[in-house]
């Protein structure tokens, strides 16, 4: 970030590359509009180059950058007064499973229509578990499952303890579970 505020503009192609994904998976379960997350995707890239005088480097860039993402999504639901939706980014099909060649392929052959079918619907079902989240809870879950945050990361993201962030993970876990296993029952 140091090298584009003073002027080299590939170092913000770098920044955006890598911000690029986490940050939209972000924005975009934060808020649940696909219409509402680009346009918060634009602002806050927006803010950065306008703002870039202003970064201070003792912050690391990802943290900045995602305080940014986190008022606007802020400001978007003050602006709305409504609840968020959120919609979970299956967008990297890139499979994340080490081992025999055998097991590669077996990730790499093409879903069948059943299959398709059960990853809709968990995908539904996780979906709709989230909102039962309250914010804080679902905020935090995508901070850290989906923009990759450390729990020290969120706590300094949410002026919050550490410890607060590691119980509203806990109980949104919980949550989810109970939420999800009880939908498993009613199938």
């Amino acid at each position: 970030m140091l090298a584009y505020a003073n002027g080299d503009a590939t170092a913000f192609d770098q920044l955006y590359s890598r911000h690029r994904q986490p940050l939209l998976q972000y924005i975009a379960n934060s808020c649940g509009s696909q219409a509402d997350a680009q346009e918060l995707f634009q602002d806050v890239w927006m803010k950065v180059i306008k703002q870039r005088d202003q970064y201070d480097s003792s912050a690391p860039f990802k943290a900045w950058l995602f305080t940014i993402a986190r008022n606007r999504v802020i400001d978007l639901f003050r602006a709305n007064s409504r609840r968020a939706t959120t919609n979970l980014g299956f967008d990297d099909p890139t499979p994340r499973a080490s081992g025999s060649s055998a097991t590669i392929a077996a990730v790499n052959k093409p879903l069948e229509p059943d299959e398709i079918t059960r990853v809709m619907q968990s995908k539904k079902l996780l979906m709709e578990a989230l909102q039962l989240l309250t914010p804080e809870q679902r905020e935090t879950v995508l901070l850290k499952h989906v923009a990759g945050f450390s729990i020290r990361e969120i706590a300094e993201l949410q002026s919050e303890k550490p410890e607060t962030v590691k119980s509203r993970l806990r109980y949104a876990f919980a949550r989810l579970r109970q939420t999800l296993r009880g939908a498993e029952i009613h199938e």
